[in-house]
């Protein structure tokens, strides 16, 4: 049966390319920047509630473990919501960024993309996952979380932009933006630990403030703040402290500005991947010093995790504005983890709510979607991120889709930018020149991607 889909994919690859080509560009990210608002009442605590059960937003594959998480979420003004997440990757690629667009609180989408993936052989070749979004002076900002230990431990965190949410997106490479990455934050404590990672971004002014994990033997969150009228602003970091500390078995924390209420919002899982888990909500009204205020276990999923919440494109909640909260999540038995969004509601109460024990969660069945016999392609690859040659080697272009087949694309691609004095190409043979290595940029039909090459004696 594998085989099967797989031909007929293959067959059927030249339609996706000409539905691809009519697909209009996306625009977004188009709320006027927010304005300064008061502090709220400190005496006052903010109150979250997920309305109903929710909606599926991605079913896993009937085969295999595939997954969509970690939600970075921008509202437009006509309402439809950017959606950005990690997902499982093709090959020698671990995880990707992906993006959709969704309307009606979720009740249809556009097509995925990867939006942005591991650069081969540079910084983040092995990874690029945990997605945080922002959009100001006309660029929308990925940050994401890589590492060069094929263990998946000791991870900083780098940054990518582009005019469009959908890309193409260009890297931080330490001093401007382009194709070799290089991290934003770097971890600094013993590498036996996951490290930094997961960001999340809110504009105050020409301030950035910058949240992110920091994973030692605890996971806690810290907080940098830069300067948005620079360009390059990875550069003027300032690290500012730990501003929520260690969760109960929890993860990332996605922080928004409530503009109504006057103070920042971060929300958290807790209790993550078990029966009683739920989404620990905390605020601050300066950024720094937060404190827990609520809980949202009520109608959302057991098993939870990685969740985040949504906001305009500066990182703020306006008056008024529909506010929705996503999450992955898991069973005991069924392998990849479906994920959903619930449209929640915002209010003040009078006292903190702590106690998760006065609360029930639902326990979902996860429902499996079938395979697509006309792709869905989410990104080309050369066959291996890396390549080694002393003579001419066949490379293969590699189409992945949302069902998670990989399959040749046999027309259309076009690869440039190289170093011809080291390699040059025939088709799709690889022909040695002389000693040295080269990146290797590729398109097929607007869809991007490279692969370094190394020419040995």
């Amino acid at each position: 049966m594998h085989n099967f889909y797989l031909v007929l994919k293959t067959l059927f690859v030249g339609l996706y390319t000409v539905l691809a080509a009519l697909s209009p560009a996306i625009g977004g990210g188009d709320f006027a920047p927010s304005q300064p608002v008061q502090s709220g009442d400190a005496s006052t605590y903010i109150h979250v509630d997920a309305t109903d059960t929710g909606k599926e937003i991605y079913k896993p594959r009937s085969e295999g473990g595939s997954y969509r998480y970690g939600p970075s979420m921008i509202l437009n003004t006509d309402g439809s919501l950017d959606l950005w997440y990690a997902t499982d990757g093709p090959g020698d690629i671990t995880d990707m960024v992906g993006y959709k667009r969704l309307y009606h609180g979720g009740t249809c989408s556009s097509t995925e993309k990867v939006v942005v993936k591991p650069t081969g052989g540079g910084y983040d070749d092995f990874s690029t996952c945990d997605p945080g979004v922002i959009k100001f002076g006309g660029y929308y900002y990925i940050g994401y979380t890589t590492t060069l230990d094929r263990r998946g431990i000791d991870n900083d965190i780098c940054v990518a932009r582009s005019k469009n949410p959908d890309g193409p997106y260009e890297k931080w490479t330490g001093s401007g933006w382009g194709a070799e990455p290089q991290p934003m934050i770097e971890y600094t404590d013993d590498p036996k630990w996951w490290g930094a990672g997961e960001p999340s971004f809110v504009l105050m002014g020409d301030k950035l403030y910058i949240y992110y994990s920091w994973n030692t033997l605890d996971m806690t969150t810290r907080l940098a703040i830069a300067d948005a009228t620079d360009e390059n602003w990875p550069a003027t970091l300032q690290y500012m402290g730990e501003c929520i500390p260690a969760k109960n078995d929890g993860d990332s924390a996605d922080v928004k500005y409530s503009d109504e209420f006057g103070r920042f919002i971060a929300v958290f899982t807790e209790k993550r991947f078990s029966p009683d888990s739920y989404i620990a909500v905390w605020e601050s009204f300066d950024g720094l010093h937060f404190r827990q205020s609520d809980i949202i276990k009520t109608n959302t999923a057991a098993y939870l995790h990685n969740c985040g919440i949504s906001g305009r494109a500066d990182g703020h909640i306006g008056v008024g504005d529909p506010v929705y909260v996503g999450y992955s999540y898991a069973t005991r038995h069924e392998p990849g983890w479906p994920a959903r969004l619930h449209e929640v509601r915002l209010s003040l109460a009078d006292a903190p709510t702590a106690d998760d024990t006065a609360e029930e969660n639902v326990t979902m069945q996860v429902e499996k979607r079938r395979v697509r016999a006309i792709p869905h392609v989410m990104t080309v690859k050369a066959e291996k991120q890396t390549y080694t040659i002393s003579k001419p080697t066949q490379v293969w272009i590699m189409a992945f889709d949302t069902d998670g087949y990989t399959f040749p694309v046999l027309t259309g691609t076009r690869l440039y930018g190289y170093d011809r004095s080291v390699v040059r190409f025939i088709g799709g043979l690889m022909i040695p020149v002389s000693e040295g290595s080269t990146r290797v940029f590729l398109n097929w039909h607007g869809i991007t991607g490279d692969f370094l090459v190394t020419v040995t004696g």
